[in-house]
């Protein structure tokens, strides 16, 4: 008798996470592009091929509908990057950011664009997730925040705590298809797939975070 509740308990969770998983799926064909726009669009420089995945991503974050953010073009080792401009070093309020987006494929292997729709959101969220972190520090914050980024374990520590945060703004599942694409379905080289392994969660540990916390 115990030996059947457990397996109707394991069908019971798998359904479980295969529901989430579903309703969480993000389409373009589920969001109208102009209604987004006015709405979190505001002192927002998007990207023009990213522009709808980047106002779904900013959909999950409604504490940074007024904040200045620009997305835009870079050559970096990693997919995205986010900065605050060096004039909002020292400012507590009204910072401007900007998110950096690989355009050099030669860094990683692959683009964003090589990714599934959902998988987009994911990555653009999570970097949203920093401009969330850094909308909260000040000067010296920001200092040591940065400092402890040059060392690897704490930035290792940053990056997690960036996922996790991706995820309690709704962000679990599509982050898991982040990961799990560039993990197992692409192009990405060995050192950046190194990086993401050592770095940020795993798939198994964002489907971990997601039912533990019920999310």
């Amino acid at each position: 008798m115990l030996k059947i509740f457990f397996i109707f308990f394991l069908c019971a969770v798998s359904y479980k996470l295969s529901a989430q998983a579903d309703s969480s799926n993000l389409t373009a064909t589920h969001y109208d592009i102009d209604s987004l726009t006015k709405i979190y669009g505001i002192k927002k420089h998007l990207l023009k091929e990213f522009e709808l995945q980047t106002l779904i991503a900013l959909s999950y974050y409604p504490e940074l509908i007024n904040e200045h953010i620009i997305f835009k073009y870079s050559d970096i080792n990693s997919t995205g990057q986010t900065t605050v401009t060096f004039g909002s070093i020292f400012k507590k309020i009204n910072k401007q950011y900007i998110i950096f987006i690989n355009n050099n494929i030669l860094r990683t292997g692959f683009l964003l664009a090589d990714a599934p729709f959902d998988a987009q959101v994911a990555m653009l969220g999570h970097e949203l997730a920093h401009v969330a972190d850094f909308k909260s520090r000040g000067f010296f914050s920001m200092l040591w925040w940065g400092i402890n980024y040059l060392v690897v374990k704490q930035r290792t520590v940053i990056e997690i705590s960036t996922d996790a945060s991706t995820i309690r703004h709704g962000l679990g599942w599509p982050l898991y298809s982040w990961a799990d694409f560039v993990l197992n379905h692409s192009n990405a080289t060995k050192r950046y797939k190194k990086m993401r392994e050592t770095k940020y969660m795993l798939p198994d540990e964002i489907i971990e975070y997601i039912s533990r916390h019920n999310l």
